[in-house]
């Protein structure tokens, strides 16, 4: 198993008061999965994705990836481990605005003075099919050209977990269907392990697995047979043909 979470827990103190953001959390992920974690605002997906990204650490409980035991970790190799085995797609595209888009793919790169970084960038971009667009800033691109920047940064180090957070939620109805569709190809050709939490159905509709969230535990996981994005998007194209 490439991800293996055991009762995993994570408290807040709120004044006098202590949250529960994730209560006992149990599950595995193998290799090549196409994951989607649903849940309400504060069921606790993001907080999930935070101790899976390695960017928080549990209160109670052991996290595993490929292996490795990550509270056995000192901060060092934890960085080491996100940086080598992990890529983050977030909801406001997090690019960096005075890099142009080629430099913004390298970023990753550079921490670990990748010397082919440029020639890898290009590659990335070239997956996402913004090859062309290498030399613009994020202000000069739409929202989902800086969301499929942001999928190349994601992709450039070769991880083999990507995880992200709300995707879609800044882009219009066809824009998603193809960010989705890119994701789709990246999952099966490349054989990444995707982990989206989300609450939208139609990113839901092509999970291999939606594994549900509410009030940090997890109440249903059910494996399902996904739907294709790509007949989301022809299904999307042809509903906006109706309603005009």
């Amino acid at each position: 198993m490439l991800v293996v979470a055991d009762s995993l827990c994570k408290y807040y103190s709120l004044g006098e008061n202590q949250v529960t953001a994730l209560d006992n959390v149990s599950f595995s992920i193998d290799k090549g999965e196409f994951v989607v974690i649903k849940g309400a605002s504060g069921s606790g997906k993001s907080t999930l994705l935070n101790i899976l990204g390695a960017m928080d650490e549990p209160c109670k409980g052991s996290l595993a990836i490929d292996g490795v035991e990550l509270n056995q970790l000192n901060e060092r190799r934890r960085s080491h481990l996100r940086r080598d085995q992990i890529g983050f797609i977030f909801q406001a595209f997090n690019l960096i605005p005075v890099l142009t888009a080629v430099e913004n793919v390298v970023y990753p790169l550079s921490l670990s003075r990748a010397k082919d970084a440029k020639e890898r960038a290009m590659d990335a971009l070239d997956k996402v099919g913004l090859k062309a667009f290498a030399a613009h800033r994020p202000g000069q691109l739409s929202g989902g050209q800086m969301q499929r920047v942001a999928i190349a940064r994601a992709i450039v180090t070769q991880p083999n977990i990507i995880l992200a957070d709300e995707p879609t939620a800044n882009l219009d109805s066809e824009t998603s269907a193809n960010i989705m569709l890119l994701m789709e190809e990246l999952n099966k050709q490349s054989d990444i392990t995707f982990i989206i939490a989300t609450h939208h159905d139609y990113v839901m509709s092509l999970a291999s697995r939606i594994i549900e969230m509410k009030d940090g535990r997890i109440i249903s996981d059910l494996q399902r047979p996904n739907t294709s994005a790509s007949q989301f998007a022809s299904d999307t194209h042809e509903n906006e043909l109706e309603v005009s």
